[in-house]
């Protein structure tokens, strides 16, 4: 494959990424009301349409609840209404300018956005102040990707997993990296390590089978990228993937 083409489908699973999302935490609020309880279950399991539901009228009810704002703009963010998470984001950083979550919600939504040289900005104002920040180093591996920025991408997410070994999105980022590298060997151990960790994570499974499908290791290549296929994804990447299953089976990819 011609690492132009490669190098465009890394790009479009960057932006994919969620992996910056803050893990949703208790507001400090006297009690954890039902709420709150329910907006957390919702954004563990990936539903922003309910957490948001359940936080528009809590934070209107408790503006001084900071961490819910927050969490309503992870909401907003999950929900694809970029610019209303921006303005969550930006409504606790006007009142807590370092505040940490806030600004790691502020990049991911920028970097979501294409503004990669603010994205930037935010996970380096982070790391400032909090050098163990694993998903800012994630971050800040994301965007130098997209800017082609190979070398250095890498090391962010090598950063990332040295502070958190278990991050299986860091590890799908420096096995992409390596594999625009030519690292093989390196690529496949991150990728096998990224589904060691998170069984069945999509973008493991279809740069796994791109890469055993370039080393001509043509049945798992199948295997993996049927895995892919099996749960949502973007449609960049599901064309791209049912493309090269049907030349892996003899079939004529379709156009």
């Amino acid at each position: 494959m011609r690492q132009g083409l490669l190098l465009a489908l890394v790009l479009a699973w960057m932006g994919f990424s969620s992996a910056c999302r803050p893990t949703p935490t208790p507001p400090p609020t006297p009690t954890l009301e039902p709420r709150l309880l329910q907006a957390r279950e919702a954004l563990q399991r990936g539903d922003g349409i309910a957490a948001i539901a359940a936080l528009e009228p809590f934070v209107r009810e408790h503006p001084e609840a900071l961490d819910a704002r927050v969490w309503l703009g992870d909401a907003y963010a999950m929900a694809g209404r970029m610019a209303e998470a921006e303005q969550a984001y930006r409504e606790v950083l006007r009142q807590v300018p370092e505040h940490a979550s806030a600004r790691l919600g502020l990049g991911t939504v920028l970097y979501q956005s294409g503004r990669l040289s603010e994205a930037m900005a935010e996970a380096q104002r982070v790391l400032a102040r909090h050098p163990q920040e694993a998903r800012a180093h994630y971050l800040l591996g994301a965007a130098l990707l997209q800017q082609n920025r190979i070398p250095q991408a890498r090391q962010a997410f090598e950063q990332a997993l040295q502070l958190r070994s278990d991050f299986p999105e860091a590890y799908v980022g420096r096995g992409a990296a390596r594999l625009l590298e030519g690292d093989f060997a390196g690529a496949e151990a991150d990728l096998r390590r990224a589904l060691a960790l998170r069984p069945g994570m999509p973008e493991a499974h279809y740069w796994l089978g791109r890469l055993l499908a370039q080393q001509g290791q043509v049945d798992e290549a199948q295997q993996h990228l049927r895995a892919f296929l099996e749960g949502p994804a973007p449609s960049p990447f599901r064309e791209e993937a049912e493309a090269l299953l049907q030349l892996l089976q003899g079939a004529s990819p379709a156009r």
